[in-house]
């Protein structure tokens, strides 16, 4: 494994703690619904913080796909990108949306079958569908869909690389995937 492979053994960006955050900062946290290491450290750039947050929430509260369909790009979205602190987090959340130990272990797949797959996998590699990939998409999927599938993708390859670059760890409760075993992925 190359060293851009490996996660960082520590958090070059720490969370920034309660007791120093102004007002916005605080109420920005609170808007995000928990004390999870990826909204305690990019609450530090708050106005971009506040900018992302809503999008984030639109794709996790309000998506337009089923959520299992939601979390099976997500998290392999975050197994392309080697990014520890996504999976696990979205790792409990796709299993409350009904996602098995088979459905996960298929995540990690090199070739996978299923067109949702694909289409994680060309957009983290390629930023672009394939001509066969859109049209079973698009069988499966109102065109609406697509385009959210295509920013959900999108929005988690930017999200793992910079909880990778910041070296966000994991918070207590949360376990490193099989995958990234060696890494160092915890605080």
């Amino acid at each position: 494994m190359s060293t851009t492979d490996q996660a960082t053994d520590r958090a070059r960006v720490p969370p920034l703690p309660p007791e120093e955050r102004d007002e916005r900062q605080a109420a920005l946290v609170a808007q995000a619904g928990a004390e999870f290491g990826v909204y305690t450290t990019l609450v530090r750039h708050t106005d971009l913080f506040a900018d992302l947050l809503p999008f984030g929430q639109r794709l996790l509260q309000r998506s337009t796909v089923a959520p299992t369909v939601r979390e099976l790009v997500i998290l392999r979205v975050a197994w392309r990108c080697r990014a520890p602190y996504v999976w696990s987090h979205h790792e409990v959340i796709g299993r409350s949306a009904g996602l098995t130990d088979d459905d996960l272990t298929a995540l990690t797949e090199d070739d996978p079958g299923d067109v949702l797959l694909r289409a994680a996998d060309e957009l983290v590699a390629d930023h672009r569908l394939s001509d066969p990939t859109w049209r079973a998409l698009a069988e499966r999927h109102p065109t609406e869909q697509v385009i959210e599938l295509c920013m959900l993708a999108g929005q988690y390859a930017m999200l793992a690389g910079v909880l990778n670059s910041l070296g966000v760890q994991l918070e207590d409760g949360f376990d490193p995937p099989e995958w990234a075993a060696g890494d160092a992925v915890r605080r």
